[in-house]
């Protein structure tokens, strides 16, 4: 596979195998954009739904199989949970991927994409077990303890939240795509759902997958046509559209003056009806 250095972070989630998974993750969504943009392609429609609806699909499936080859990668689904996709896991760290498409726009930036609500239960529990270090913003009962409970309470806090990661943990793989950027804003990270009912995430950490390629990205926009000269018909040299010699006499006649009733004829008037005059006034 190629290099990638993968960084501290993912040698901490992943193990050995963080910078081969960084890159498989990467070819995985690159492959499963190419085929919803086939998709997209084939369908001819003029929106994005059926890019849509085969990315929701494809996103799982070429993960997984992205990631077969890795040493101590599986592809498992969640116990309890109804899901019709496997999840990658990584089985040293108990470690499980969630795929996430967080905007089809490149105007919304992560740190304000919302998850969709309602959000599923599927959704809610797994990124319940990405869990992040303690927080270190006190709440107002805190405020009473002097200084060696705090540190008590804190270095407690900080145990329990070691024992919940060691239960399993998630790392969300986030991206943004549509059929004309491709992909972009490609990464993973320890994100957190802090409010079900807006969708609000907050990012503990991010970390870029590996780009892709030129080549690998949405639909070439069309070249600009270039401009030329309209070769002249009778000169070497290109006239002026307004060079033409002009033509003044357009057929037109002047409009011969009517002849006027003969005075000898008076004009008749008709009769008042209804005693209504001719602006139709009483």
């Amino acid at each position: 596979m190629a290099s990638y250095r993968s960084g501290d972070w993912a040698q901490a989630r992943f193990g050995d195998v963080a910078g081969d998974l960084a890159v498989a993750v990467a070819d995985g969504l690159r492959e499963a954009h190419r085929l919803s943009l086939s998709a997209h392609l084939a369908s001819e429609l003029t929106t994005n739904d059926a890019y849509g609806a085969a990315l929701h699909v494809a996103q799982h499936e070429q993960l997984v199989a992205a990631t077969a080859g890795l040493p101590g990668v599986v592809a498992r689904k969640p116990t309890g949970l109804v899901t019709r996709f496997p999840y990658v896991v990584t089985e040293e760290k108990s470690v499980v991927l969630v795929p996430w498409r967080f905007t089809t726009t490149r105007a919304t930036r992560r740190l304000d994409a919302r998850m969709r609500t309602p959000v599923s239960d599927l959704r809610r529990v797994l990124l319940g077990l990405s869990t992040a270090a303690a927080s270190t913003q006190l709440v107002l009962e805190q405020s009473a303890l002097d200084a060696d409970e705090l540190d008590a309470q804190l270095a407690e806090e900080e145990e329990l939240l070691e024992q919940l990661s060691s239960f399993g943990r998630v790392v969300t793989v986030a991206f943004g795509s549509n059929p004309t950027d491709g992909l972009f804003d490609m990464g993973w990270g320890d994100a957190e759902l802090v409010d079900e009912g807006s969708g609000h995430v907050h990012w503990h950490h991010w970390q870029p997958l590996p780009a892709a390629q030129p080549g690998e990205r949405g639909l070439a926009a069309p070249a600009a046509a270039r401009l030329r000269p309209v070769a002249p018909s009778d000169s070497a040299v290109a006239r002026r559209f307004d060079s033409a010699p002009l033509n003044d006499d357009l057929g037109l006649t002047p409009r011969k003056t009517p002849t006027p009733a003969p005075v000898s004829e008076p004009e008749t008037t008709a009769p008042r009806a209804g005693g209504v005059d001719g602006d139709g006034q009483a």
